[in-house]
């Protein structure tokens, strides 16, 4: 069994969930507006560690029969438990060279750092990459370097540069292949996407950052550090996840615990609550 791989079905759609790992965060990174104390308190009522934040890495793969499409690529070696979307891959029995659509939903490190191998070559050679072109603008611009750290500005720049040929840019909600579709969604980044797949009856959506965490669904008003464009990223929120619930769409997080970061949205009074989907085997691995 490969527990970093979980296979199910969309309609007609083949998925999988895939790890590239995961990585803990000081509390201060992913709460940054709310006493320590209340955010400590929060994660106790959950039986979650109080020191810490452990996000895992979810990558969403569809097979929808004519285009093979990969979401966000990887952190890379940014920590010391990530740079396993690749091994997951191809123990899940996926070929990183048949993937032919990658979706950028935004340029932060754990989104893009696995774009390029030891060479610097990119381990996704055949694909087209669909990025945001509010995304791709800003991270070529000045004005990044004043909004976000550095590092974060060096790793989107190296990793997307040598894609620049394969870029196809985004500029409107848009089905870029048919039963996926991508949706604007800034404020984590300015030029943030979520994914739509449909086939059928079956709708899924993957989220991205709209939201990195299940308290921050409970408590809208809990903000992360990394959101650059919080009141941008307030309204993304309201809409994608008010769609979500009263649609009772199927949906991935990407760093929402525990793997595969798949489940449901319920719609609350003061905000919302995170369902995971009930995994008790993996199935095809």
């Amino acid at each position: 069994m490969n527990s970093g791989a979980y296979h199910f079905k969309l309609g007609d759609f083949d998925c999988a969930c895939l790890s590239d790992g995961s990585l803990d965060y000081p509390l201060k990174n992913f709460f940054t507006n709310v006493p320590v104390e209340e955010v400590e308190r929060a994660l106790r009522e959950q039986n979650l560690p109080t020191g810490y934040i452990t996000a895992p890495y979810t990558h969403l793969y569809v097979d929808t029969g004519e285009h093979r499409l990969l979401v966000d690529m990887g952190a890379g070696q940014l920590g010391p438990r990530t740079g396993r979307l690749l091994p997951n891959m191809r123990v899940a029995g996926i070929n990183p060279l048949e993937i032919d659509t990658i979706v950028i939903t935004h340029a932060h490190p754990d989104n893009v750092g696995g774009a390029l191998d030891d060479n610097g070559k990119l381990n996704f050679s055949n694909a087209a990459y669909y990025i945001s072109k509010v995304e791709w603008d800003f991270w070529f611009s000045d004005d990044a370097r004043k909004k976000t750290p550095e590092v974060f500005v060096t790793i989107a720049r190296q990793n997307l540069e040598p894609a620049r040929s394969r870029v196809r840019m985004v500029e409107s909600e848009i089905e870029i292949v048919p039963g996926i579709r991508v949706y604007p969604a800034p404020g984590h980044t300015p030029g943030h996407m979520v994914v739509e797949a449909v086939s059928g009856d079956d709708h899924l959506f993957n989220t991205a950052d709209t939201v990195l965490y299940p308290l921050h669904l409970q408590h809208p008003g809990w903000l992360p550090v990394d959101d650059i464009l919080p009141e941008q990223a307030a309204a993304s929120k309201q809409a994608i996840f008010d769609r979500v619930a009263a649609q009772k769409t199927l949906v991935v997080a990407q760093h929402f615990p525990p793997f595969p970061s798949l489940g449901y949205v319920i719609k609350e009074a003061n905000g919302w609550r995170w369902k995971p989907v009930s995994i008790l085997a993996h199935k095809g691995d």
